[in-house]
């Protein structure tokens, strides 16, 4: 997210604009960037997956017994008490600190809309100038997500084969939706664009890109991929051949996401309004399922190397500054970018140096804020309710 954050918001401050980005998307190699958006769609997987295998944990040790308010609760006051206190730094602060002639008039979008993201429903404005802290779009399709869970969730554990046919429905209902979306506005395939002249992007964030049924796909493969994870209880052996297959499977279709419009950015091949409506409908299921194969291979110990890697003990505490760092690294590297005097010249080891800049100092920052802003928190939730901390 980071790295992609940091080309994209960089391009507009540079000298050589044109002739980078018309070379950049050019490379097959860089599709992997290019077309990153769909990381996001991978921590959706996470958080269906993470919510799924520890709410049927829970219903099980308590034979269905679930306190709801707590459940609501505890996610509310997860996100919301950092979350509100980085609207109000951006809201007052962010125009003082910057000195440059790039710096911008100041943003009243806060102002009049921040009890949308109080509510966590800014995902449904009208115009990309009302949102305020405009990447939060994350953070309020997530607890939509959230609240929804349990009728996902809840007929897993009761009726299986139902829970099935309910989480399947939602997965059909969204990609009939986002099909249907994307053909109705005549939208490309990427914010990038990819698609011929008949189509148009002015819709592509606010209709399609930040809407919640649009974007529920990943997230329901993560919450039937918690459900399998709790009942084989991460135990299930798988034959050499399945397993290579299974591997093989989800690389040609991460690939195929990833890779599948290097053709239209190079210009062989622009995608028509009915291909991008194909494209838009499936590609972001198709990823989920592809990262929830590899979770449960890794989960399962079938997944050799990878899971090595991936289980790497240097990840917990930077895992643990995740949020923190979601929430400040546009601030930074906005304020960077609409500090300098002058437009500099982009090449390849200009956008690695300022990725790394980036990522060293949003982590950075996200620790002092995670420290003064998020920990306190939930340690004062321990202690409204100890129960909940015991266990």
């Amino acid at each position: 997210v980071i790295l992609g954050h940091s080309i994209a918001f960089s391009l507009q401050y540079t000298s050589n604009v044109p002739n980078f980005a018309s070379d950049f998307l050019q490379r097959t190699s860089a599709s992997a960037i290019t077309n990153a958006l769909v990381s996001v769609d991978t921590f959706f997987v996470l958080s269906g997956l993470l919510t799924s295998y520890l709410l049927l944990k829970e219903m099980k040790k308590s034979k269905g017994r679930i306190n709801w308010f707590i459940f609501y609760f505890h996610r509310y006051w997860r996100l919301t008490p950092i979350y509100m206190i980085m609207i109000g730094i951006y809201a007052t602060l962010f125009n003082h600190m910057i000195f440059g002639p790039a710096r911008p008039p100041t943003d009243t979008s806060c102002d009049r809309k921040w009890w949308m993201n109080l509510l966590y429903i800014n995902n449904f404005v009208d115009k990309s100038e009302d949102l305020c802290l405009a990447w939060s779009w994350y953070l309020n399709n997530d607890m939509q997500f959230y609240v929804l869970s349990p009728l996902l969730i809840v007929p897993l554990f009761y009726k299986e084969l139902i829970g099935v046919i309910i989480s399947v429905a939602f997965l059909f209902g969204v990609t009939i939706t986002s099909g249907v979306i994307s053909y109705n506005y005549k939208l490309p395939p990427s914010t990038l664009g990819g698609g011929d002249p008949n189509t148009d992007p002015t819709h592509f964030m606010t209709s399609y890109y930040i809407r919640p049924y649009c974007r529920m796909g990943p997230y329901v493969c993560g919450v039937l991929t918690g459900y399998i994870l709790h009942k084989t209880k991460g135990k299930y052996q798988i034959n050499t051949y399945m397993n290579l297959l299974g591997w093989a499977l989800a690389a040609t279709c991460a690939s195929a996401v990833l890779y599948g419009l290097s053709g239209a950015f190079r210009g062989e091949h622009l995608l028509s309004v009915e291909e991008s409506a194909v494209y838009n409908a499936l590609h972001r299921s198709v990823w989920g399922a592809a990262v929830c194969w590899v979770i449960f291979a890794c989960a399962t110990g079938n997944g050799g190397f990878i899971n090595t890697l991936l289980s790497w003990s240097a990840f917990v505490p930077l895992s643990r500054l995740t949020y923190a760092s979601y929430l400040v690294h546009l601030i930074v590297m906005n304020v960077f970018n609409l500090s300098r005097t002058r437009p500099f010249y982009m090449t390849d080891y200009a956008q690695v140096y300022l990725f790394l800049g980036h990522l060293f100092i949003s982590y950075a920052v996200a620790f002092v804020a995670s420290l003064l802003f998020e920990s306190p928190f939930m340690a004062l939730e321990k202690i409204i309710f100890p129960s909940r901390a015991r266990k």
